[in-house]
């Protein structure tokens, strides 16, 4: 689909969207990814898998939406309407690296009569921006990338493309040439000999006259550096602008460096700008007549160039390249300035009369990003615009809404020519200062969840239209189609996927019918592996009335007939993930799961997911038969795997919990009378009033919840037996099982192991308890690994098959 004059979409039979996903197909099973182009139209380039192998004579294969829909906007607009040509085409395809946009607007006017400005970027050399990166591949060898831009109607037969007007645009190559042949010099005493650079063509200007693109070569060095020393790589050529305002960049060379070193560094930093920097217009002086010089104050101008390293672990610093000559000579004294994050500041002394022009001012600027920890670094030239029309304002932008995790909310402009403008693009509130771009935030994305955010953009004067171009978008990034006119936005969707861990830097400027941007904003984003979902504190309740927050390490205590109620707390660190709490194996015999529920998150999220953080509830009523039983039940928390070719991925966390049932306790019922209690134990009520002396009367209904204590604890000695403590105590075996669930049916028991037992008076022994009982003494292995709770008739046999394995021997007793 695409925009048409009136603002209302109409198809275009040759593409076809997928609105949820935002991709198109050109028909012949192309999976492919939306961009914007001239008039707010839609266009595709080629979807290209991160892990792709690069080359610069890979082209992009563009799908025929926007050339279809230019040519029926063309028709309708015949018969008296006035032509008007978009600002340029969107973005080329998915690199490794970043790749620029040129988003128009709807019908965005650069050839209205008397509106289209002389431009200082056509004159003299073609060099607009340049910077290098590096990154190394399997042994010594080093990938190199340049991104460039350049005057796009520069006469050379190389620079011819597949435009309309014959020059290049998206998918083009170009074969970099001019007065100095464009060089890169490896710093070993090699050079790109032999041929020209190639220029892959991913973004270009016919209204401000430049083409933007990436060469990306390789190179293996004989050592990872030189001797100790880095291996200082540069990309030089010739020639410059001719009427800019710092002298000494005049026509002059370029010349680009980078340090390398990969035993330092496998990626080297990064500086990611706008080809041309605008800034708005410092107040214009009257020129002093002589002999007069009076004193001008300074007047700064400030904007980021932003130098960080892709891992967005390694700290960066930017700083200027030349402090003393990168201005030098200038007519106006600007007196540059930048500090660790890349805010350079123009001091100006002042703007005289003289120095005026249309279309504004003009230096070249270079800047170093630096690894502090190593030493190396990048470089970038760029160009700087002054704007200097008084009847043209600048553009601004800001931020607008995202979904990441701790951005903010709202659009953030004020409306200040020709009255308050009114809130045409969705979420655009008035009144709040700009903020929340670099370096004021970083952002935090995990691999296979979308980024989302919105970039939002208006100009003081209400009959401009608005368009955007943007540098630093990651590998399968898309953009939306510019809606609105002024106030206008578009929004940037994108799923990172395998090998886009670190930092990514994306650039954005509005630019009006005039041809003048606004400063570039940046977003800074750090992506991080999906992480593992975490448990939080544990809720412990029994009943209505005693709740408390655990550590799920401590112990739970459960008593037979009170209902235990263990909730566990389970979120992830990524907004966008979603958790599933479950368990592991079976249950306990009357334990159930209540169903998982929304849950308060400790971690800040702007947009959680509905399952970012989430309780469930352990359910259970411990039988009477259940006193001394120990149950480890472990609790499972599964994330989601996330997209983008399984980038992200799915993690489990376990934590597992110890159970441990009262013995000898036991918690009523509603309504309940002591005899009804004795029963469940198989003794009577005077047994049971007995060991609850606090219960004044028999007869009392007991109150629900009440804990009563069912019997006595014995702790078990040396000499002891099951049978001499039945017989002694006056019950039997089966009810010691029955009250002593540990003891899993078995004849012997542990030393120091306390026993729970109902006495009978009237069956009970006064005589010693081991009169007529023969004792068999059987020995206990403990901690033995392989070994660890078997039972031997003696102690050296114990010792000797025990101490093997690193375990003790304790003396158990049984009925002989």
């Amino acid at each position: 689909r695409r925009h048409v004059g009136n603002g209302h979409l109409q198809p275009v039979k040759a593409l076809t969207m997928e609105a949820h996903t935002g991709l198109c197909s050109d028909g012949h099973g192309m999976e492919q990814r939306q961009r914007s182009c001239g008039l707010g139209e839609v266009d595709c380039v080629q979807r290209r898998p991160q892990t792709s192998p690069q080359t610069s004579d890979a082209k992009s294969i563009a799908c025929g939406g926007c050339r279809q829909a230019r040519d029926a906007d063309t028709r309708r607009q015949r018969g008296g309407q006035r032509s008007v040509r978009g600002l340029g085409v969107g973005a080329g395809r998915a690199w490794r690296g970043s790749i620029m946009l040129v988003l128009g607007a709807l019908l965005i006017a650069t050839d209205v009569a008397g509106q289209n400005p002389r431009l200082l970027e056509n004159n003299g050399g073609h060099f607009r921006f340049g910077n290098i990166r590096w990154e190394k591949l399997d042994g010594n060898a080093v990938q190199f990338t340049i991104e460039s831009a350049w005057r796009r109607d520069y006469s050379s037969a190389y620079w011819k493309g597949t435009g309309d007007d014959g020059l290049a645009v998206v998918g083009d190559i170009i074969h970099l040439n001019g007065k100095q042949w464009p060089v890169f010099n490896y710093g070993d005493d090699s050079i790109t000999s032999g041929e020209y650079l190639k220029l892959q063509v991913m973004a270009y200007s016919k209204s401000e006259n430049w083409v933007f693109g990436e060469s990306v070569i390789t190179h293996t060095y004989a050592t990872p550096n030189n001797k100790g020393s880095p291996w200082v790589a540069s990309f030089t050529g010739c020639c410059k602008l001719s009427q800019i305002n710092n002298k000494p960049q005049m026509d002059a060379p370029w010349l680009l460096q980078a340090g390398v070193d990969i035993l330092k560094l496998t990626k080297s930093p990064r500086i990611t700008a706008m080809p041309v920097v605008s800034l708005p217009d410092p107040p214009i002086l009257p020129t002093p007549a002589p002999p007069a010089s009076p004193q001008i104050p300074k007047i700064p101008v400030s904007f980021y160039v932003p130098g960080f390293h892709p891992d967005g672990s390694d700290p960066t610093v930017t700083s200027l390249a030349s402090p003393l000559t990168a201005v030098s000579g200038t007519v106006t004294a600007i007196e540059p300035e930048c500090d660790a994050d890349g805010k350079v500041t123009l001091n100006f002394h002042g703007i005289t009369e003289p120095e005026f022009a249309d279309a504004g001012q003009f230096y070249f600027l270079k800047v170093n990003a630096t690894s502090p920890a190593t030493g190396l670094f990048v470089q970038a030239d760029f160009l700087i615009r002054v704007h200097k029309n008084p009847d043209h304002l600048m553009p601004q932008i800001a931020f607008g809404t995202t979904d990441l995790k701790n951005l903010p909310g709202k659009p953030t402009i004020n409306g200040t020519a020709n009255g308050v403008v009114t809130a045409h693009a969705d979420g655009y509130v008035p009144g709040v200062p700009p903020a929340h771009f670099w370096p004021n935030a970083s952002y935090q994305a995990y691999l296979g969840f979308e980024v989302n955010f919105t970039i939002v953009a208006q100009d003081p004067n209400r009959l401009q239209r608005l368009g955007f171009s943007a540098v630093g978008l990651p590998a399968y990034a898309r953009v939306t189609s510019a809606q609105g006119t002024n106030p206008v936005q578009i929004k940037t969707y994108w799923i990172p996927c395998e090998g886009q861990v670190g930092r990514h830097v994306m650039c954005y400027e509005a630019v009006d019918n005039f041809g003048n941007a606004s400063t570039a904003e940046c977003v800074d984003v750090k992506v991080d592996v999906d992480p593992v979902p975490k448990f939080g504190l544990a809720t412990d309740s029994d009943g209505k009335y005693q709740s408390r927050s655990v550590d799920m390490d401590q112990l739970v205590l459960v008593t037979m007939g009170a209902l235990k109620s263990y909730t566990v707390h389970s979120y992830d660190d990524n907004c966008l993930d979603q958790v599933d709490i479950g368990v592991l194996g079976r249950l306990p015999p009357g334990a159930v799961m209540a169903p998982q529920k929304a849950a308060p998150s400790p971690v800040l999220c702007d947009f959680p997911s509905a399952k970012q953080s989430v309780s469930r509830t352990l359910e259970w009523m411990a039988p009477p038969n259940y006193g001394g039983n120990t149950s480890q039940i472990c609790f499972t928390a599964t994330d989601i795997l996330g997209s983008c070719y399984g980038a992200g991925r799915v993690d489990t966390t376990v934590k597992c919990v110890t159970f441990k049932v009262v013995k000898c306790k036991y918690s009523v019922g509603g309504e309940h009378q002591l005899g009804e209690v004795a029963r469940l134990f198989g003794t009577d009520w005077l047994q049971i009033w007995k060991q609850n002396p606090a219960i004044i009367h028999p007869d009392y209904i007991l109150f629900s919840g009440q804990a009563l204590d069912i019997g006595r604890l014995y702790t078990v000695s040396a000499s002891d037996n099951l049978h001499a403590i039945s017989k002694r105590y006056g019950t039997d075996l089966d009810m010691l099982y029955q009250l002593n669930n540990d003891l899993q049916g078995k004849p012997f028991m542990a030393e120091g192991l306390d026993l729970c037992v109902i006495p009978n008076s009237c069956k009970g022994e006064d005589a010693s308890v081991y009169e007529g009982v023969s004792e068999v003494r059987v020995y206990q292995c403990k901690g033995g690994g392989t070994n660890d709770g078997a039972v031997y008739p003696s102690l050296q046999a114990c010792r000797a098959a025990c101490s093997q394995t690193g375990g003790t021997c304790s003396s158990l007793s049984t009925v002989g």
